[in-house]
């Protein structure tokens, strides 16, 4: 009974036959369409943001890593001086081990020495950064096989180079770069950042 006084009470408010319509009416299929497209259209707009989101994190881990694996790197090869020769004691090479579960592929000899001219090891490019688009030198790259230090589960292979440029007799600028490896799209600013390439000048 007392929903018939409601349902009276609607209609009272409603007094024309029109109005009387309207307050009648529920939502059509097409308002049902639109409602559905606009929630829709706000879920892909979610998505995508999570999805950039999580892509994002991915390449700026990625190139942390780089940079670190680079620096670790130079200051190796800063630890020997501007004047040693391949006949020095301690030797002129240095060597960096990786987590590597294949011992005989996680050691990497460093060579520190360096050359007048355009330097010795990985051919640089006209800004005087490390050129990827190269063949490797032996001695001046690594692979360097990078794995969590917990577990010893492999992560990522950095692709690691270096250049040593002769200065004077007491000098040498070192630059290095890394990048993960077989990032064929390293020149897309959408996947990954252009590899950083460190460098330092090393005296005695």
């Amino acid at each position: 009974m007392r929903i018939g006084k409601i349902t009276r009470v609607k209609l009272s408010l409603c007094r024309t036959k029109t109005e009387r319509r309207s307050c009648e009416a529920g939502s059509s299929l097409v308002e049902l369409a639109i409602a559905g497209f606009v929630l829709t259209i706000g879920m892909l707009g979610g998505m995508v943001l999570i999805t950039t989101a999580i892509a994002n994190n991915g390449r700026s881990k990625t190139d942390s890593t780089a940079t670190l694996l680079s620096q670790m790197t130079l200051e190796r090869i800063a630890s020997v001086p501007a004047n040693a020769r391949a006949t020095s004691t301690p030797s002129s090479n240095v060597t960096i081990i990786d987590c590597n579960p294949t011992v005989a592929s996680a050691s990497h000899t460093v060579n520190t020495l360096g050359a007048g001219g355009t330097g010795a090891g990985a051919p640089l490019t006209a800004a005087g950064n490390i050129d990827f688009t190269a063949t490797q030198v032996t001695g001046y790259s690594m692979m360097y096989y990078n794995c969590q230090a917990s577990t010893g589960d492999r992560q990522a292979i950095y692709d690691v180079r270096w250049n040593v440029k002769t200065i004077s007799a007491n000098a040498k600028l070192v630059t290095v770069s890394a990048q993960l490896s077989g990032a064929s799209g390293v020149n897309d600013p959408n996947r990954f950042a252009p590899p950083l390439s460190l460098k330092m000048i090393v005296g005695l």
